[in-house]
């Protein structure tokens, strides 16, 4: 059985090894190129691991849009990780342009600038980490994990750049099944939805179903619905250890044109 992530080197396949402790079974990792490609494969009854927050930068809004689009896949669990980002490459010297991940790259905006360097995006961490070690470029140096720079053989030339110091990632375990083995205490539950109506108070009634009942929400975020400029769905993320669930979604449900759960998961440390 496969978990499917991110290239080697990337924060995702930190996070994939992580989750392997925790899942019950023999499992083992596989690589793909981008998010998307990963939940194609999930979609064909394997699991995967994929970030969806970031402490500095926010959502990554791919993740958000995928998990709507493909139903079937849930949230199985969830992980954070701390995120130390490295100048990997040659000589910084001569550096003159520094490729990562878009999220990476906004990480050290403030690194970054105040070495005048321009900067490229690519798919991930790692594969920013492989254009450099490939193309033997003095001139290039990446942004990404210590084990991406082992694993190409490159140079770290600085360490901990990141502009935040307490900068983390929540990293999710997607699929439609999974049997965990010491399972933690606290769950989560993410859910989406479309207001029925566009007016002043429309969110408040939703809000206070949480609050009446005394519920922790972790996350609360819009997005665009897609349908036309100014509407919006909405993303939200509860501690949900005890509660009736199906009472809690079902309150919700006279408020919105949808709702959808995204998953009932544990949070492993």
């Amino acid at each position: 059985m496969i978990i499917y992530t991110l290239p080697k080197g990337t924060y995702s396949e930190i996070a994939a090894k992580k989750f392997l402790n925790y899942i019950d079974g023999n499992y083992k990792i596989d690589y793909c190129n981008s998010i998307y490609d990963v939940f194609e494969k999930v979609a064909n009854n394997s699991l995967g691991v994929v970030p969806i927050e970031n402490s500095i930068e926010g959502s990554v809004s791919l993740t958000q849009d995928l998990l709507l689009q493909f139903k079937d896949i849930k949230i199985l669990g969830e992980l954070a990780l701390d995120i130390h980002h490295n100048l990997i490459g040659y000589d910084k010297n001569k550096i003159k342009t520094v490729i990562s991940h878009p999220q990476a790259l906004a990480q050290c905006r403030n690194y970054i600038k105040k070495h005048g360097w321009e900067v490229k995006a690519v798919e991930s961490t790692a594969k920013a980490v492989r254009i450099v070690a490939e193309s033997g470029d003095e001139t290039l140096g990446a942004i990404g994990s210590k084990e991406s720079a082992e694993y190409y053989n490159l140079k770290i030339l600085d360490e901990n750049i990141e502009d935040y110091k307490n900068n983390k990632t929540r990293f999710i375990l997607i699929g439609k099944y999974v049997k965990f083995k010491n399972i933690p205490e606290k769950y989560k539950v993410s859910i989406v939805f479309e207001l029925k109506e566009d007016k002043p108070g429309a969110l408040y009634h939703i809000l206070k179903e949480f609050a009446e009942r005394n519920i922790n929400l972790t996350r609360i975020e819009s997005r665009p619905s897609k349908k036309r400029l100014g509407t919006y769905i909405f993303y939200i993320d509860f501690e949900n250890n005890k509660e009736n669930l199906d009472e809690i979604l079902k309150s919700l449900e006279k408020y919105t044109t949808f709702i959808i759960l995204l998953g009932r998961y544990p949070v492993f440390e």
